[in-house]
């Protein structure tokens, strides 16, 4: 049997049966997963190898690429301006970003690039990770880049550019690059082991090697196969010398561990530990309905203000629960009702014929409810 370190309070003891029934039948080949009810760990689980010779023993601090759930941080981040008075999602984005205005872009709202609606869901051109590590080069992109579709009309998935425009708007009001304000403001307070880039080699040193996907996603429309395409040099990101890229969409490392820390600050409904992160009328208005419609890139989708929403295509673990997830596997859930938050991270990552079929999130999921469930 599979050794799985950590432990797991017996409330939640489903959910170490799944991870360590996915361990032993090589679905996943290491991973973590945590759980915080009302701020407080209830569920820290690892287990497995973080290497391709299985060699290599998954440990308590191993990191991993999360992908897309680097985004929760991002719509916190936003969050966060916004209850400071700083930030109007409804304002053009061009009042604090007068350079975006270029190319018919002088409308597009930060409620809309948080739901997938601004019209630039890609940059309009090829780029690499090379680009991506020059943070001025890709907002030059962003502001010469023209409007795939009328702001609001369509919802076609911002897989990349929804990072860069939060966050170049987060460095506009804030004064300070996103990557700091994250890590000043959320990270550091929490002691969230969370980094959205890594310098150091004993750091480096504790990232798990991702196993890319045994077959490509399937993308059912031509305007999501050209946002996709516009990377042209994907693989790279699993490079050590790609580790010190700051791409808010994607490049975060961490663990479950964080991930449920992170996500515990909306599951509580914004205070922490005696530190105030968010107000409650803002994750209210967070976890109501923005959007909710077939796109281009993910297929039907229910938003609020960025988080994913419970709906019959994509059932949340209960109605109350706002999540994300990443590329190949890796969720954050948070629910302000039940009080769980739930992170997962991992080295396998797995794509199927839509992106709401994940037999591991699905199984987690379930659990997730039904213990939501029995806690009333």
């Amino acid at each position: 049997m599979t050794e799985v370190h950590g432990f797991c309070d017996e409330r939640f003891r489903a959910l170490e049966d799944a991870f360590r029934s996915n361990l032993t039948s090589g679905i996943d080949k290491g991973a973590s997963l945590a759980v915080t009810l009302h701020g407080e760990p209830v569920v820290d689980l690892w287990g497995g190898t973080r290497d391709y010779g299985m060699n290599e023993p998954w440990e308590a601090d191993t990191l991993v690429r999360v992908w897309s759930t680097s985004k929760v941080v991002v719509m916190i981040t936003v969050l966060m301006l916004v209850d400071r008075g700083l930030l109007d999602l409804d304002a053009p984005i061009a009042r604090y970003w007068p350079e975006f205005a270029k190319n018919g872009k002088g409308a597009v709202t930060a409620r809309q690039v948080l739901v997938h609606r601004s019209g630039l869901p890609g940059f309009g051109r090829s780029w690499s990770w090379d680009d991506a590590g020059d943070w001025d080069h890709m907002i030059t992109m962003l502001e010469d880049a023209a409007l795939w579709y009328e702001p609001g009309a369509v919802s076609c998935y911002h897989a990349h550019t929804f990072g860069y425009i939060l966050g170049e708007v987060v460095r506009r009001l804030s004064g300070m690059p996103f990557e700091q304000f994250f890590r000043e403001e959320i990270a550091e307070p929490l002691g969230a082991d969370f980094h959205f880039a890594l310098f150091a080699p004993h750091d480096r040193a504790r990232v798990a090697v991702p196993w890319p996907p045994e077959q490509p996603p399937a993308i059912g429309s031509a305007m999501g196969v050209a946002v996709m395409g516009e990377l042209a040099t994907q693989a790279e990101a699993i490079l050590p010398d790609y580790m010190a890229t700051v791409m808010p969409s994607a490049s975060g490392m961490t663990n479950g561990r964080a991930l449920a820390r992170i996500g515990a600050i909306v599951a509580t409904g914004g205070e922490l530990n005696g530190r105030r992160y968010l107000s409650p009328s803002i994750i209210d208005d967070a976890g109501r309905e923005q959007s909710y419609a077939e796109d281009e890139l993910l297929g039907w989708i229910r938003c609020g203000l960025g988080f994913g929403l419970d709906s019959a295509e994509f059932p949340a673990p209960t109605p109350t629960t706002m999540h994300w997830g990443g590329f190949g596997g890796s969720f954050l859930t948070m629910d302000p009702v039940s009080g769980i938050s739930c992170g997962f991270a991992q080295n396998r990552m797995l794509v199927s014929d839509a992106w709401n079929h994940d037999t591991r999130r699905t199984a987690f999921w379930r659990i997730l409810g039904e213990v939501s469930c029995d806690l009333g």
